[in-house]
C-alpha cells in the first residue's frame, strides 16, 4: 500500500488549475522536510535542533512526486512502505489542529513579561536550582516528544502560511495523509491557517537552570531584532543564543566578556511546549556568580 501526503489548493492561489512556481517549491520543500523529520524521529525516538538525514537515509524518505491534479491543484507525493512516516505526521498534526479548529489559542504573557517571575524565582531558590548538566542527563521524556512534533508541524505551518496572505484570501488548503490508514484531511481557510500557526509558534519562559557558559559574541541588536549574546554551552558543548530583556542585562554580560566561564542563572525558551536541551535557545535572568 503507497503511503501518501498530498496537498490540494483551491480558490484565488490557482488559476487555470495551476500554481506559481514559488507555491509549487515551497509545498514540495517543506512536505519533504515534513517527511525527513518523522523518519528521524522514527529512527531514534527523537528530533533535536539542526539534525539531518544521512545519505544511507535518503531512499527511505524519497516520495514521488506524482502528476499535478486538477480540482484545483492537487500535489501528491507517494511512496511505498513509508506508512509509519506518515502516521508520525499525522500523531504530530492532530492536537494543534485540533485547537485551531476548536478555538482560539489562549492568550498568554509575553517571555518579557514573565522574566520578573523567573527572576525571583532564581535568586530565592539558587541553591535548588537543577543544573543544566541535569537537565541533560535526565531529559523530561514529553520535552523530548514535544520537540519531535513541533519539527514536523514548523514545516506544515509553512505549508499553511500560503493562504494566510490577504493577496490570496479566500483560498483554501486540504492535507489529506496516508499512512497505516487514510485519515480524516485536514482543511484550512486562512482563519483556521492563522489559529494553527498561534499553536505550533507558542513561546514562553522555563523554569531557570543554572548553566555554565562562555561568551563567544554580545549583540546589542537593532530596530528589527533585539540584543542577545552567542554562548558556549560548557555542559552540552553547543554554542546557543542567550536573548537579552535590557540594556542592563548587556551591561551585566560585558565584564565577562574574556572570561573562560561564567555562571548564569537562564531560562530555556519553550515554543510550543518543546525544548531542545542540547542547543535550544536560552533567556538571560542573571550572573548567578
Amino acid at each position: 500500500m503507497n503511503a501518501v501526503f498530498s496537498i490540494h489548493y483551491d480558490g484565488p492561489i490557482v488559476t487555470a488549475h495551476k500554481v506559481s512556481v514559488r507555491v509549487m517549491a515551497k509545498s514540495y520543500e517543506h512536505m519533504q522536510r515534513a517527511i525527513d523529520r518523522a523518519y528521524l524521529d522514527q529512527k531514534y525516538g527523537q528530533v533535536w535542533k539542526h539534525a539531518r538525514l544521512r545519505h544511507e537515509d535518503y531512499g527511505a524518505t524519497d516520495f514521488i512526486a506524482e502528476y499535478p491534479r486538477e480540482g484545483g491543484i492537487i500535489l501528491d507525493g507517494v511512496r511505498e512502505g513509508a506508512a509509519a512516516i506518515i502516521d508520525r505526521i499525522d500523531a504530530a498534526i492532530s492536537k494543534p489542529f485540533q485547537t485551531a479548529l476548536e478555538q482560539g489559542v489562549e492568550n498568554h504573557q509575553s517571555m518579557l513579561a514573565e522574566l520578573p517571575e523567573r527572576k525571583a524565582t532564581a535568586h530565592a531558590h539558587k541553591h535548588q536550582l537543577v543544573t543544566y548538566q541535569n537537565m541533560l542527563d535526565h531529559p523530561d521524556p514529553k520535552v523530548v516528544r514535544a520537540y519531535s512534533d513541533r519539527s514536523i508541524v514548523k514545516e506544515i505551518d509553512q505549508i499553511t502560511a500560503m493562504i494566510r496572505s490577504k493577496d490570496v484570501a479566500g483560498s483554501h488548503l486540504g492535507l489529506r495523509l496516508v499512512g497505516s490508514h487514510a485519515y480524516p484531511t485536514y482543511e484550512f481557510d486562512a482563519g483556521r491557517a492563522r489559529r494553527f500557526h498561534e499553536a505550533v509558534s507558542k513561546r514562553q519562559l522555563g523554569e531557570p537552570v543554572l548553566i555554565r557558559g562562555k561568551i563567544r559574541s554580545l549583540d546589542q541588536g537593532n530596530k528589527f531584532a533585539g540584543m542577545k549574546a552567542k554562548i558556549l554551552n560548557l555542559d552540552s558543548s553547543r554554542e546557543v543564543t542567550l536573548f537579552l530583556a535590557t540594556e542592563e542585562d548587556f551591561m551585566k554580560l560585558h565584564p565577562y566578556h574574556p572570561a573562560q566561564q561564567v555562571l548564569l542563572f537562564a531560562c530555556p525558551v519553550i515554543e510550543f511546549g518543546a525544548y531542545d536541551p542540547k542547543g535550544g535557545d536560552m533567556y538571560f535572568v542573571d550572573i548567578a556568580e
